[in-house]
């Protein structure tokens, strides 16, 4: 009875303890629901990797398709555009035997006389659009036997 009160010292005692035990089981509860909280961010952090590393992935995946996509379109028109580039600067008046364009190469076989042959690798070689790669002129020899076999003249091309 010492602190101006009038309450004995075993009632004091016993409130005293039982503030602690109350404030005990408080801080394990804290405890306990902060060990809850930690485990859910953890396991949440876990799963939002996760996600994250699928969705790059998927990403990555239609990149690739949209590349694949973008390539195969351009490889199919580059066949397109290098006919019109043959066309738009070398195909005028000359009669094909046959005509291969394949991507960026070009094969021709024809029947033409020597200088109308001469004119036309000129005329190729001033569009300055085509690389020749090969050149197979069957009018070079003016032999009788080269004559009577097939004449025609074979050129490869390339855009360059």
């Amino acid at each position: 009875m010492n602190c101006g009160r009038f309450l004995p010292n075993w009632y004091l005692e016993k409130i005293k303890i039982k503030k602690l035990k109350i404030l005990k089981i408080f801080i394990i509860m804290f405890f306990i629901v902060d060990l809850i909280l930690i485990d859910m961010i953890m396991i949440n952090r876990s799963k939002i990797n996760t996600i994250n590393d699928e969705t790059n992935e998927k990403i990555i995946l239609l990149k690739a398709n949209a590349d694949e996509k973008a390539k195969l379109h351009s490889s199919n028109t580059e066949t397109l555009n290098t006919f019109l580039k043959f066309e738009e600067d070398v195909y005028k008046n000359i009669d094909f035997k046959s005509l291969n364009i394949e991507k960026r190469n070009i094969d021709i076989k024809f029947n033409i006389n020597p200088v109308d042959f001469a004119a036309f690798i000129k005329k190729i070689e001033d569009a300055n659009k085509f690389n020749i790669t090969y050149v197979n002129d069957s009018h070079k020899d003016n032999s009788p036997s080269a004559r009577s076999d097939d004449n025609s003249s074979e050129i490869r091309l390339q855009l360059k």
